[in-house]
C-alpha cells in the first residue's frame, strides 16, 4: 500500500462577510446621495374659499313675532236680573243671534201682581196727594201734612216704575250681535237675580288679537321712534301677521288698536291688542296663534347675517376681507336680532366686506378666495350697456 499524503483545502474569502460589506456600501452610496440633494419645500395649502357679504346702510324694516290668542271684541255673560223660575229658552245653542232678539223668558206672573200692586198704591197716593194739594190752598192742613202726601205719592210712582223694569226684565233679550253658547241652567230651574249665568254670546267679526310684549322691548321702540332712529308706518298703524298653529297665514292682517300705557309688574311685559276681519269665522276666540309684528324700520342701519356673528377672547366679532384679499378681525356691537338679520350698532361701515360663510376656515391676516367678489356697484358696472346707449 502506497502512502498519499492529505490534500490541502483551498482557502478564500468568508461568503456572508461579503455580503454585508456589499450592503454596506450599497447603503452609503445612497446617504451619500440623500445629504448632497437640497431639501424640497412642502407645497403651501391654497386659501379657503369664503362667501362675502358687503355691507351697505339702509333702512331696515323691523319684524317682531309674540305668542297671541284670539277674543272675542264684544263678550258678553247674560245673567238673570231678577229671581224666578226659568220658563223658556227660545234660542238655539250656538246660533247666531241679533241684538234683541229674545233668549230666554223668566216666569212673569209674580212681577205683574207685584206691578198691579205698584200701580194700586200709586192711585191711592195720587188721589191723597191731590187732596192734600186742595187742602193747602185753603190752608186746611199743615206744609208738613202736604209734603208727607207729596213724599208718598213720589214713592208709589218709583215703586210702579221699578214694578215695570223687573217684569221688563223676564224676558232675557241679547244685547249685541253674536254667537251663543249652551245654556247654563235648564227649564225650570230657580235662577237668582244678578248671579246666575244664563248664557255668553260671543262676536266674532272683528275679532281681537291679544298679546304682550317684553317691557325691554317697549322701551327700545318708544326710544327709537322719539329719536328719529326707527320711523312708524304713516298712518302710525303697525300691522300684525297671524301664523295659525300649523304654520299658514291668516289671509287678513290685523291693526294694533290698543296698546297699555303700564307694565305688568308680575310679567314685566306690556298689553297690546290688535283687530282683524273674520267675516267667514274661520278663527275662533281662545285659539292660539303667533303675532308677527310689522311696520317698524330702522334707519340707516347696518345688519348682516346672524351666522356670521362670531365669538372669541376679545369679544364678539366678524371677519371682514380688506383689499388686498386678507382677513382680519373686526369687534362689533350688537343690535337686535331681526327675522335672521343682526343689526350691527357699532364697529361696521357701509362697504365692509363680511365674511358670512366658510369662517371656520379662516385665519387672521391669511389670505382668502372668495366666491362671489364682486359688490353691488361693481356688478351695475360689469353689466351689459342698454341698447340704446352702447357706443355712447
Amino acid at each position: 500500500m502506497v502512502y498519499q499524503p492529505p490534500k490541502r483545502r483551498r482557502r478564500g474569502l468568508p461568503i456572508k462577510p461579503i455580503i454585508a460589506l456589499v450592503a454596506i456600501a450599497v447603503l452609503g452610496y445612497f446617504a451619500v446621495g440623500a445629504l448632497t440633494k437640497k431639501p424640497t419645500a412642502p407645497a403651501a395649502p391654497p386659501p379657503p374659499s369664503v362667501t362675502v357679504q358687503t355691507i351697505r346702510t339702509q333702512d331696515i324694516p323691523l319684524t317682531f313675532e309674540y305668542a297671541a290668542r284670539l277674543a272675542g271684541s264684544r263678550e258678553v255673560e247674560i245673567r238673570a236680573r231678577v229671581s224666578g223660575i226659568l220658563q223658556k229658552r227660545a234660542y238655539t245653542e250656538g246660533q247666531y243671534v241679533k241684538r234683541g232678539d229674545l233668549l230666554f223668558v223668566i216666569d212673569p206672573e209674580p212681577f205683574k201682581t207685584a206691578l198691579a200692586e205698584a200701580t194700586a198704591t200709586q192711585l191711592q197716593a195720587e188721589r191723597d196727594y191731590r187732596r192734600a194739594a186742595t187742602l193747602k190752598r185753603q190752608r186746611a192742613i199743615s206744609a208738613r201734612e202736604f209734603d208727607e202726601a207729596e213724599a208718598l205719592y213720589k214713592a208709589a210712582k218709583a215703586r210702579v216704575d221699578t214694578a215695570k223694569i223687573n217684569l221688563g226684565y223676564t224676558t232675557v233679550r241679547s244685547p249685541i250681535s253674536g254667537y251663543t253658547s249652551e245654556e247654563n241652567n235648564s227649564e225650570g230651574t230657580l235662577v237668582t237675580a244678578d248671579t246666575t249665568l244664563l248664557t255668553r254670546v260671543t262676536q266674532l267679526d272683528p275679532i281681537y288679537v291679544e298679546f304682550a310684549y317684553p317691557d325691554s322691548e317697549a322701551m327700545l321702540q318708544r326710544r327709537g321712534v322719539a329719536d328719529g332712529t326707527m320711523r312708524l308706518p304713516n298712518d302710525k298703524l303697525l300691522r300684525v301677521e297671524i301664523v295659525m298653529s300649523d304654520g299658514t297665514l291668516y289671509p287678513d292682517e290685523a291693526t294694533i288698536r290698543f296698546t297699555d300705557s303700564i307694565i305688568n309688574t308680575e310679567t314685566g311685559t306690556v298689553r297690546a291688542r290688535a283687530v282683524v276681519k273674520n267675516t267667514a269665522q274661520a278663527i275662533m276666540p281662545g285659539q292660539f296663534v303667533r303675532a308677527r309684528v310689522k311696520g317698524l324700520t330702522l334707519v340707516n342701519a347696518i345688519g348682516v347675517p346672524e351666522k356670521a356673528i362670531m365669538q372669541g377672547p376679545m369679544g364678539t366679532f366678524v371677519y371682514t376681507i380688506d383689499a388686498e384679499g386678507k382677513a382680519a378681525i373686526t369687534v362689533v356691537q350688537l343690535g337686535i336680532l331681526n327675522d335672521g338679520t343682526r343689526v350691527i350698532t357699532k364697529g361696521l361701515n357701509d362697504g365692509d366686506r363680511v365674511v358670512t360663510e366658510g369662517m371656520i376656515k379662516v385665519r387672521p391676516g391669511a389670505p382668502v378666495k372668495v366666491d362671489d367678489p364682486t359688490t353691488p356697484a361693481d356688478a351695475e358696472k360689469q353689466a351689459p350697456a342698454p341698447e340704446g346707449k352702447k357706443g355712447a
